[in-house]
């Protein structure tokens, strides 16, 4: 404990001379203070002499004083010990001392309360631009008797890349003495070439507290490193991404030529859909497989200018997760196929609307969406050909009756009808599309049917049949069959949870064989239960194509022959 303040207490020696009236057996006190004890709030201790010519003893002292000895005879060292404050007041008291022939003896001691502070251990904290998602961020030390707010104002345009974690509970807790609570910020990656700032402010919950300014932390978050538009901002991009997703496969040799990288490829002058001659030499189609982050893609995808082709597969620990996809992809005007494959993905940004004019293949498979998103339509995505859900769930499960027991979500759930408007119909009429996989996946209900004449829905024409090859499909138009999905050349909703029956227009779709629909249409998850209870499965699979043969005679000859062949 802190000795108390050397400028304090007064001569006991004085005070006892004067109640012995100067005689020759008085009382002496030997200390170096002067006047009275005047500690601070943390309290003190001090040692000093009594001498008396008989027995005396301390008859008072209050409960925050301890006097050791208590009492005495003749010469005895003392020691006073104050103990710490438990207020923000100052505090008196008087300490008495009695001789034998009852004479007694006070003197004063005062102690201050502890100031209201706020006091972090730190004014400036210094980040660096990147880091590991585990490693991004920093606790501060503040000690503090008053309750208060955390405010952060962000001095620049990006926001929001600076929080109180999350799990923060802050416990201000009780007494005067202040305490040490440490609070943990996490930051976000700076993918700008320019530092930002941030003002951490402590502010006071109560104005009685007498505190008028807020403590302030300043915090600076280092630049990013430059990208320029060129072929080595490409380079510094690719390796960039690579760091952030924490990729584990092969690490590219950097003193390779950047064509030479393995998944990377570049545009070349001999290139038929070359954007423009500035994209000789830049990237134009990249790959990274087997990463670790809990983040949605790097911001610096945005600086591969020129790509076309864009693949990342296959995160850690994806169930866990709920990541929705960077809006700075959007910005790459030339990109025709992206692949988001078991990333941990639960949403598309607003902007992925931007992609609408170029994108041609989308694989978002093993993803966490719980419903199909509703920025995927054919009048936003023209070009759109290919579309990939497969296996878009987190867990596994048979029976959809309990999907309301996963907190998190149980994955792509699309209830089904035969009409009216739901996401499977609108995508059966999407006439552009030419494969659409959604194996194993929790799509429930009946499979739409259509009516030729309602929703846009055309029949089988003259035209259709002789584009097709002749009168190989004439029964389709004979019949005046309505035309879903005309240009399906590959379609996999096998593994879902569907019930009810399979509508004659996908039973009599003229490229129903090449869809190999034993395996990738009609079955289902057995045993199985919608949301309903309803036993999963098509109450009319068909047990042979004896009818499709019958409408279509020039077909058998085709695919009985492969089969055999197959076989």
């Amino acid at each position: 404990m802190k000795h108390i303040l050397k400028i304090t207490l007064g001569l006991f020696a004085a005070l006892f001379a004067v109640a012995c009236n100067d005689s020759d057996d008085a009382a002496s006190v030997t200390s170096s203070y002067d006047t009275e004890f005047i500690v601070p709030a943390e309290g003190g201790t001090e040692k000093f002499v009594v001498s008396a010519p008989g027995r005396w003893s301390c008859v008072y002292s209050p409960d925050w004083v301890s006097v050791s000895p208590a009492n005495g005879q003749g010469t005895t060292e003392v020691s006073i010990e104050i103990y710490p404050s438990s207020s923000n007041e100052v505090r008196e008291a008087n300490i008495k001392f009695r001789r034998e022939d009852f004479t007694e003896i006070s003197f004063p001691v005062t102690q201050f309360g502890f100031d209201k502070t706020i006091l972090p251990a730190d004014s400036v904290v210094d980040i660096d631009a990147f880091g590991n998602f585990d490693e991004r961020y920093f606790d501060i030390d503040v000690a503090t008797n008053v309750e208060f707010d955390v405010e952060i104002n962000f001095l620049g345009e990006e926001t929001d890349w600076l929080s109180l974690n999350e799990d923060e509970d802050i416990d201000f807790g009780e007494g005067a003495r202040p305490r040490t609570l440490t609070l943990r910020f996490d930051w976000n990656m700076n993918a700008e070439p320019e530092e930002r700032v941030a003002e951490i402010r402590l502010v006071p919950v109560n104005e009685e507290d007498g505190i008028s300014e807020p403590a302030v932390v300043t915090v600076v978050q280092s630049a990013a490193v430059k990208i320029e538009d060129n072929r080595a901002g490409d380079s510094i991009a690719l390796l960039t991404i690579y760091e952030l997703v924490n990729c584990w496969s092969d690490i590219w040799d950097t003193s390779e030529r950047m064509e030479n990288w393995n998944g990377v490829t570049l545009w070349e002058s001999t290139d038929e859909d070359l954007p423009c001659a500035e994209a000789v030499g830049r990237v134009r189609s990249v790959s990274y497989s087997y990463v670790y982050t809990k983040e949605t893609l790097p911001k610096q995808i945005k600086c591969l200018k020129y790509l076309e082709s864009f693949t990342m597969r296959s995160n850690i620990n994806t169930m866990y997760l709920s990541i929705e996809l960077c809006p700075e992809i959007c910005e790459l005007e030339y990109l025709k196929e992206l692949c988001v494959f078991a990333y941990g993905l639960v949403s598309l940004p607003e902007e992925f609307v931007k992609l609408g004019n170029t994108l041609e293949t989308l694989d978002l498979s093993a993803n966490n969406f719980d419903d199909f998103p509703s920025v995927l339509t054919e009048e936003n995505f023209p070009k759109l050909k290919h579309i990939s859900f497969i296996a878009t769930h987190r867990w596994n499960t048979t029976d959809l009756r309990k999907k309301s027991s996963y907190d998190d979500g149980l994955g792509l759930n699309i209830k089904s009808t035969v009409s009216g408007d739901n996401a499977l119909r609108r995508l059966f009429l999407w006439e552009n599309l030419e494969t659409l996989s959604f194996s194993n996946c929790y799509l429930e209900g009946q499979l739409p049917d259509f009516t030729v004449g309602e929703d846009g829905v055309e029949a089988y024409t003259q035209a259709d049949v002789d584009a097709f090859g002749g009168d190989t499909i004439q029964w389709l138009a004979d019949n005046n069959m309505p035309k879903i999905l005309p240009n399906m050349t590959h379609l996999a909703i096998n593994l879902n949870f569907f019930t009810g029956s399979l509508p004659d227009w996908l039973l009599y779709h003229p490229r129903l064989q090449d869809w190999i629909p034993e395996s990738l249409v009609f079955t289902q998850n057995d045993p199985a239960y919608d949301t309903e209870g309803e036993t999963v499965g098509f109450d009319n699979v068909p047990l042979t194509f004896e009818y499709y043969y019958e409408a279509f005679p020039k077909m058998r000859a085709k695919y009985e022959l492969e089969e055999e062949y197959d076989e």
